[in-house]
């Protein structure tokens, strides 16, 4: 049975040619995007595509972390100097 709402966005042209697809083989939208979705099977291109992009992330994600403490490093240390010029001026 199902209980299930999922409500996902498309662009114009795939709507079209989901509600196409679904026409000419006589099927509800929702059906054809059932099947689609039971009978999809990744290549292992996609899957090592799937891996880099989750690897990129990560590192994209360290990446940040690391650009946010080396700003605040700096930060500190300018204001150090700006401070001990201060001094020297006073």
């Amino acid at each position: 049975m199902k209980t299930e709402r999922l409500v996902i966005l498309v662009t114009p042209e795939q709507k079209q040619t989901i509600m196409a697809r679904a026409k000419s083989l006589n099927m509800s939208v929702g059906e054809v995007i059932r099947r689609a979705v039971g009978d999809y099977r990744p290549n292992d291109e996609e899957a090592v595509l799937a891996a880099l992009a989750d690897e990129l992330e990560r590192s994209a994600k360290q990446t940040r972390k690391a650009l946010t403490a080396a700003r605040n490093e700096l930060r500190e240390t300018l204001d150090y100097f700006a401070a001990r010029r201060r001094r020297k001026a006073a």
